[in-house]
């Protein structure tokens, strides 16, 4: 029995790499995952997967790597059919590991939460198939939102691109504690409202404190539905605001 072990950042690809070395597909072995690893906490802690591969049927591989399919014997009826998966199992097998992911990032959020020296639980809450909100519960909630939602925005951004390292596509993370967002999301409106009356009254632009992207596009979409004024952002991020001024 052939097998060999392979060591890499992800189990995915400690087995692609073993495949792609042992010249397998992933049908032809049987996989024992020995260390699945961990991503560590800012690199602390960081352990790469460990995987085994065992080729089930040593002929299978010699036949591969040494005699060409098309050299067989003719005599030999070789189906020729594709295999095709159904698009049912296809769509399985995404959201099983998108779901996957999504639970690592919970885990990892956990970590950082716990590095900060605070206790929490977590819960993963699908809105739909393109966003998920990851629901924070803490008796130190005050302090993971942060001044002005500062903390929980930066856990925010963390979650998600280690989300878009794991995966592609698009998708959407929203960390959420205490109904916090939609707390906030009530301040910006009576914010924008307030301050466009401002503009409008003086004639002269006025400029908001930094914020997020998508703050700043809640205050887009509340300040459009009023006349007479106009909204643009100005700046780089992390310091990009948010400008009213008449027309």
């Amino acid at each position: 029995m052939l097998e060999q072990t392979f060591i890499d950042i992800t189990v995915e690809d400690a087995i692609k790499k073993g495949l792609d070395i042992m010249n397998v597909s992933e049908s032809q072995v049987k996989i024992e995952v020995l260390n699945a690893g961990r991503k560590g906490i800012f690199g602390i802690g960081k352990q790469n997967a460990e995987v085994k591969l065992i080729v089930i049927d040593p002929e299978v591989k010699r036949e591969k790597t040494i005699i060409p399919i098309i050299e067989q014997s003719s005599d030999k009826n070789i189906d020729e059919t594709p295999k095709v998966t159904t698009p049912e199992k296809n769509i399985e097998i995404k959201s099983n590991r998108k779901q996957q992911s999504l639970e690592l990032v919970k885990e990892y959020v956990l970590q950082v939460i716990d590095a900060m020296g605070y206790e929490a639980s977590m819960e993963l809450i699908y809105k739909n198939k393109d966003e998920v909100i990851m629901n924070i519960s803490s008796a130190e909630a005050s302090r993971i939102i942060g001044r002005r939602g500062q903390v929980l925005n930066s856990l925010q951004v963390l979650a998600q691109n280690y989300f878009n390292h794991l995966e592609k596509g698009f998708t959407i993370i929203t960390l959420d504690i205490e109904n916090y967002r939609e707390k906030r999301r009530e301040t910006l409106q009576n914010l924008a409202l307030n301050m466009s009356k401002k503009a409008i009254a003086t004639g002269e632009p006025v400029k908001f404190e930094p914020m997020p992207n998508y703050e700043r596009k809640i205050m887009h979409q509340i300040l459009a539905k009023i006349d007479n004024i106009e909204t643009y952002s100005e700046g780089r991020e992390p310091h990009r605001y948010l400008v009213i001024r008449s027309r």
